[in-house]
């Protein structure tokens, strides 16, 4: 008869180390050298592993998957975390109250105003932009962040999107930059937690022009929301012939409306715009690639289906996620679509009506689903995990990671926060706007600050960071964004003009006259306000309509009215009228950060704006029955913050 553990026979000790937790394994292992080598069969670790992948409620990472193909290591340093983060969960959950930590797991220190954006890969690797495009690649399992383990100097532009598939052990990374270029990256990254010696390096081993905005990717096929010439022309690309097929948008689609993310699935291909979705066939696009460019001219298909958005007119930070979370309880084949508006994360189920047929698609419609978690106070950037259950977000103070749960109410109850990060110095510094990256299943997140400093939390990580002298930073705030370089001393119009009138007679102060509603506009924008329309000045008109409108610029405002020119007569709030690929906007400031922007009836000009405005009938010009195009506050919020912890905001208090 067995007297202990080890002399069982192995096919029951793994059965009763089935029956144990975590932990009690790990005490199993420290016994005995038979049982070390027990507790380390790959075997064991990938039931233990099935079994979270089976329980709906659990979170297991994509980039792990098969299992056959994933180190013991890997597998079983994943299990734990899904097993900690859910226990915090279940936790924050009971109590209310979410894990608060002073200190955080890591930091990697780059120069000021440096950070870009960040990527994290396979839950070890992080992909980082610098100021100068150069890319980095961090081991973050070597916690030293001594420097990175590679570099590449290739890049022209800022990363504007990124796809990481997983086709074998080496994984597949595509880049696209705001210099309409694509790299392929296929570096040799050992798995997290794996003992195998890293050798990666950062060669491009394909790259080709003309496209940006990178935002799915299957097989050859690529979707991109940008080409060159077009800055809001959505088209799937075929990587190796080069072929391109354009997704030319349904009836309902406004010539300045912008794709957000792209969902390429076997049946369908669906587009998430700012006003609406659009579902595509898949069998359409096949059929276009499949016919000769040369011989057909331009190639490109439409929806069968255009939806727009229940309860809202404007959507921003879109994310399709590959399955619909467990806790929605979603019919089958339905679609996830996440977003943020006013600090909230929600979400829409596309939810099919009718089953397919071989000469009909699926019909679907639009649900709305109660907000999933919230954060309080300005973010400065959101990343969503690739399940749809966490999210990580980032304010001026804190890093925090936040989930989401089935609602039987109408109202949000809490914020939910799993946990979260003080940020230290967060007078003097600020993060990066969406300089985040984050990883769901191991719960690792990391945020680039603008004073060079990149934080790591590591939500299961029980030790603190490792004792590190962390350099001081100057007293002032850095740059808010060195993609738009030129700072200018005020915000937006909060000094009034004392200088001289301009001497040119064709360049008037006031083009409006004929009543104190109608004064005060001027078409001299580039004297009184020479910023505004400078294409480099954050918070300038290209700034805002790139930021906030969700539109892709060039802009330019062409007419404003404002007290630089009269306190008399004053129209009340400073306005402007703003022009985009030739459709005019309005653009009303009501103070600090709050606008309002009113779409024009398509063909109008500047004429037309100074004639209903003689004779004071400018909202005939207001598209009827339209929503607002403020499409995000979230940069508004930063700049005001900016702008308040500047030295030339402490001066113009």
């Amino acid at each position: 008869m067995p007297t202990s553990l080890s002399d069982l026979p192995p096919k029951v000790v793994a059965q009763i180390l089935l029956a144990l937790g975590t932990r009690e394994i790990l005490r199993v292992r420290q016994t005995c050298k038979l049982l070390f080598a027990q507790t380390k069969s790959q075997k064991l670790w990938k039931m233990i592993a099935q079994r979270l992948l089976d329980d709906e409620e659990k979170i297991w990472p994509s980039w792990a998957l098969p299992l056959d193909a994933i180190p013991v290591e890997t597998i079983e340093d994943i299990v734990f975390r899904t097993k900690r983060l859910a226990d915090v969960q279940r936790r924050v959950d009971d109590s209310g109250e979410e894990e608060i930590r002073t200190s955080f797991q890591g930091l990697i220190l780059r120069p000021r105003d440096s950070p870009m954006w960040l990527h994290l890969i396979r839950g070890r690797w992080l992909l980082l932009q610098l100021q100068d495009f150069t890319l980095e690649l961090w081991d973050l399992d070597d916690r030293s962040y001594a420097r990175p383990a590679a570099t590449c100097s290739l890049l022209k532009g800022f990363v504007d999107g990124i796809m990481v598939t997983e086709p074998s052990a080496i994984p597949e990374i595509t880049i696209s930059t705001t210099s309409f270029e694509t790299f392929k990256f296929q570096p040799d990254l050992p798995f997290k937690s794996e003992l195998r010696s890293p050798i990666p390096t950062l060669t491009a081993v394909n790259s080709f022009k003309g496209y940006s905005l990178l935002k799915a990717k299957v097989g050859r096929h690529l979707a991109f929301a940008a080409s060159s010439g077009n800055s809001l022309r959505t088209c799937i690309v075929d990587e190796l012939t080069r072929g391109e097929v354009e997704l030319s948008g349904g009836v309902n689609l406004i010539k300045t409306e912008r794709t957000l993310d792209v969902l390429i699935e076997d049946r369908i291909i669906v587009v998430a715009r700012r006003r609406h979705v659009e579902l595509y066939a898949a069998s359409d696009l096949e059929q276009a690639f499949s016919q000769d460019n040369s011989a057909h001219g331009h190639r490109s298909i439409h929806p069968f289906q255009s939806i727009s958005y229940p309860d809202l007119s404007l959507i921003h930070h879109a994310q399709f996620n590959a399955h619909v979370p467990s806790y929605l309880e979603a019919p089958h084949g339905s679609i996830f679509l996440t977003h943020f508006i006013d600090n909230r994360w929600h979400a829409f189920l596309l939810q099919p009506q009718l089953k397919p047929t071989q000469d009909a698609p699926i019909n679907y419609q639009v649900e709305y689903v109660l907000p999933l978690a919230a954060s309080d106070g300005d973010i400065y950037g959101i990343s969503v995990g690739e399940g749809g259950c966490r999210c990580a977000s980032v304010r001026p103070n804190c890093l925090a990671i936040n989930y989401a749960k089935r609602w039987e109410k109408d109202v949000l109850e809490g914020y939910y926060t799993l946990i979260s990060w003080e940020i230290p110095d967060s007078q003097s510094d600020l993060p990066r706007p969406a300089c985040i990256a984050f990883d769901e299943a191991v719960g690792i997140c990391v945020v680039g600050m603008g004073s060079g400093r990149i934080w790591i939390g590591d939500a299961v990580g029980s030790r603190e960071m490792k004792e590190t002298i962390i350099p001081s930073i100057p007293n002032h705030v850095p740059h808010p964004d060195p993609r738009w370089p030129k700072l200018p001393r005020f915000y937006f119009w909060d000094e009034v003009y004392n200088g001289p009138h301009p001497p040119d007679s064709s360049v008037r102060d006031e083009v409006v006259s004929g009543g104190k509603d109608a004064s005060g506009w001027s078409t001299a924008i580039d004297y009184y306000v020479p910023w505004r329309n400078d294409p480099e000045a954050y918070g300038g008109i290209d700034w805002f309509v790139e930021n906030v409108m969700g539109i892709p610029g060039p802009a330019r405002t062409v007419l404003f009215s404002t007290d630089l020119l009269s306190r008399e007569g004053y129209i009340d709030r400073p306005t402007e009228l703003v022009d985009v690929h030739g459709q005019m906007f309005l653009v009303t400031n009501h103070g600090d950060d709050l606008f309002d922007v009113h779409r024009l009836v398509e063909g109008t000009t500047l004429e037309d704006v100074i004639d209903h405005l003689k004779n004071r009938r400018l909202g005939r010009l207001f598209v009827k029955d339209e929503e607002l195009w403020v499409a995000d506050y979230m940069p508004l919020y930063q700049h005001y913050q900016w702008y308040k912890r500047s030295d030339w905001g402490k001066l113009n208090k």
